[in-house]
């Protein structure tokens, strides 16, 4: 299909150069009897001129219709990529997440174990008397 588009382009392309260089050629007035057939030739050369750049234009339109409606193995592909690497990211972030968790609990138990050793500690017995 590449190689299509390819052949495509330089036969247009070649066309398009071809046919400048003839409407150059022809615009320059050698004399005035040949005038009306050089006229007639521009005319044509003009033409196929703008033939060549619509067939251009509309081969530039079909490789941008085929790139985006036909490249969906690579559009899957970076779909997949993006999924695995998010799907690593939360598996990171969970990991933290368990690891802080961990962490937290160990110091909210030593935090427990220093209140509870503490002498500043008021007992609960002393607590519930106090209170009316």
């Amino acid at each position: 299909m590449a190689e299509e588009y390819r052949q495509r382009l330089d036969n247009n392309v070649e066309k398009l150069v071809e046919n400048f260089k003839g409407l150059i050629k022809t615009s320059k007035i050698k004399d005035s009897a040949n005038t009306t057939r050089e006229s007639f030739q521009s005319s044509i050369y003009a033409t196929t001129l703008v033939q060549a750049s619509e067939s251009l234009l509309k081969l530039v339109s079909e490789m941008k219709l085929s790139l985006a409606l036909g490249d969906f193995e690579g559009m899957s592909q970076n779909v997949d990529t993006t999924s695995d690497e998010l799907l690593k990211r939360c598996d990171d972030v969970d990991a933290q997440i368990s690891h802080l968790s961990s962490d937290i609990s160990s110091a909210l138990f030593e935090l427990e174990n220093h209140f509870y050793q503490s002498k500043w500690r008021v007992s609960p017995t002393l607590d519930s008397e106090q209170t009316p």
